[in-house]
């Protein structure tokens, strides 16, 4: 009866645990629900005119992709503050209740005689209860969890930069979705007179046409130009409603309304002045997240590195226990236990080396891969830094032909009754024309916003912070007065070795003169010594020779000792 009631539990757990189509089909249906009413109730602001930092922080705030990386940050904290606990030691409570049917009794037998020796007895009672209390730290499980702990605070930075650059991500979509919605509702604001214009000016050509005062071929080739400036002009609606959906999203609202944004930034433009090209590549190096990324990478493979050195040494177990028995029999009922157990499994040891061979491999690895990535960061930057300046010289060139355009078409205007050759078709067009160009024009301008802002991303700030600035050029300017003295001292440690050398060798020359000048000497004397008695003669000569000879030994030395000093400078030189 038992196993069937363990049967029948077991199917059930196996058979409540599977999940078949339908059910998923109404847990997406019921979460559609739940998740499309979440997005409707938030409340959209109808007749708000956004400008782009309320944008960007709505946004921030309500953007789920955020939320995401949010709830990621909190986890990794979770799991840091986990791991320090993990460095905690066991605390273990047992309490063991035995009981048996009979008597636990036992006899023992003579090994000699194979006899019975002693009659039955016991030492257990039938029922025992024992209480165990054990303290035990166990130092290889702390390293361990050390490690592990250290890892987490690498994780929880490592998920704070990813926010961080999901932000800045977030922060250049939701500008360039701003710039098209501005660029767009000014299109439409400027074209929506001009398209009911050119409804008027196809019946007009048709009466001018009717009346013969233009031929048909003339007609036709001006219904041709306005029916191309009617379809580039109502693109631009399409357009806005596309750009208007992008951003709603970003920002985290259903996307089914028009926004409406503040235009007067396209009107006039705000120059941007942007530091040298050097000093913004040295700040994405030092600001980029992708780069921290790598480097707390590195890290967490290094200390995993160490827990694997860790692994190769042995196990030390402390421990301190207290045992309470109810048997009645024990000598002493309740006990204090203290110890050490070491442990040393022998054949993991190949296991760890190969391991920690492998994790030494894979620092290496991300190392020459943070170059690779500091590299593509540097061509980033330089690359968003030329669209930048070539997008300020389209603005430009753009907005001179705007100027042109709107300066003919008030000439126009003005001359219009004076001069015959000018009609008010001509004049129509030129202004459909000039609103095409001013639609250019503030399209340039808000690319070339818009480009600032990709030259932020990849410099992997969120503005040009005039003090951060201000840190870099001053830690550049330090640097490199640091690399000019160490310069001048190499150049002056430089001079004083080779001036030393020079000394050197001009005492070398000085000393080898003086020997050349003693031998000359040793030769020249027994010619004037011949008009000496035989032994006079002989005791000088032998007296010069030994005193010549003592003074070329002197020197010797002396020499050998300056040629060790100069190959000693020469060797710091080298090592210099």
């Amino acid at each position: 009866m038992k196993r069937f009631f363990l049967f029948v539990t077991m199917a059930g757990f196996f058979f409540t645990s599977c999940r078949n189509d339908d059910y998923y089909k109404e847990l997406r249906i019921k979460k559609a629900d739940e998740h499309f009413k979440k997005i409707v109730e938030r409340q959209f602001p109808q007749e708000k005119v956004f400008n782009l930092p309320d944008c960007l922080e709505i946004a921030l705030k309500n953007n789920f992709d955020i939320k995401v990386y949010e709830l990621k940050e909190s986890i990794s904290k979770e799991r840091r503050t986990a791991a320090l606990l993990g460095m905690l030691p066991d605390l273990n409570v047992t309490n063991d209740l035995s009981a048996r049917s009979n008597e636990p009794g036992a006899s023992s037998q003579s090994l000699s005689t194979g006899e019975q020796s002693l009659v039955p007895s016991k030492s257990t009672e039938k029922t025992v209860n024992t209480i165990k209390v054990e303290f035990a730290l166990s130092m290889l499980d702390f390293g361990l969890a050390y490690f592990n702990s250290v890892q987490a605070e690498d994780r929880v930075q490592l998920s704070d930069e990813q926010l961080r650059r999901a932000a800045q991500n977030l922060i250049l979509d939701v500008t360039q979705a701003y710039f098209k919605v501005a660029a767009t509702q000014h299109a439409v604001q400027t074209t929506e007179k001009l398209l009911e214009m050119c409804d008027n000016v196809d019946t007009v050509l048709m009466d001018l046409t009717q009346n013969k005062t233009i031929s048909p071929l003339r007609a036709l080739d001006e219904r041709k130009r306005f029916i191309t400036l009617r379809k580039s002009l109502m693109e631009y609606r399409r357009s806005y409603q596309n750009s208007c959906v992008e951003l709603k999203s970003l920002m985290g609202y259903h996307p089914a309304e028009i926004i409406k944004v503040n235009t007067d930034c396209l009107k006039k433009i705000n120059v941007i002045d942007v530091p040298d090209i050097d000093l913004l590549e040295r700040i994405a190096l030092k600001e980029r997240p992708e780069l921290f990324q790598l480097d707390m990478e590195q890290h967490i493979t290094i200390v995993e590195a160490r827990k694997t050195l860790l692994m190769m040494c042995p196990n030390v177990r402390l421990f301190v226990d207290f045992t309470n028995s109810s048997n009645k029999f024990l000598y002493n009922q309740s006990w204090w236990e203290a110890g050490v157990r070491t442990a040393y499994n022998l054949l993991k040891l190949p296991e760890q080396i190969q391991q920690y061979r492998a994790l030494d491999k894979e620092a290496d690895q991300v190392d020459v891969k943070t170059i690779s990535m500091a590299v593509a960061v540097m061509a980033q930057v330089r690359i968003a830094h030329a669209n930048m300046m070539e997008v300020r010289e389209r603005y430009d060139l753009d907005k001179r032909i705007y100027d042109a355009y709107n300066e003919y078409l008030e000439i126009a205007k003005k001359n219009s009754g004076q001069l015959g050759n000018i009609s008010p078709i001509e004049i129509t067009r030129l202004e459909l024309e000039t609103a095409e160009t001013a639609i250019d024009r503030a399209n340039s301008l808000g690319n070339y916003y818009l480009a600032y802002y990709r030259l932020l991303n990849m410099m992997g700030i969120e503005a040009m912070e005039q003090e951060k600035l201000e840190s870099v050029i001053k830690k550049v300017k330090e640097e490199a007065d640091l690399e000019l003295k160490t310069i001048k001292a190499k150049e002056s440690q430089q001079q004083q070795v080779d001036q030393q050398k020079n000394l050197l060798e001009s005492k070398e020359a000085e000393e080898k003169q003086k020997v050349k000048e003693l031998r000359e000497d040793e030769t020249v004397i027994p010619k004037s010594t011949d008009v000496l008695p035989e032994k006079v003669k002989d005791d000088s000569l032998e007296k010069l020779r030994k005193d010549i000879g003592e003074q070329i030994k002197v020197i010797e030395k002396k020499e050998k000792r300056e040629k060790l000093e100069i190959e000693k400078l020469k060797n710091k030189k080298f090592n210099n």
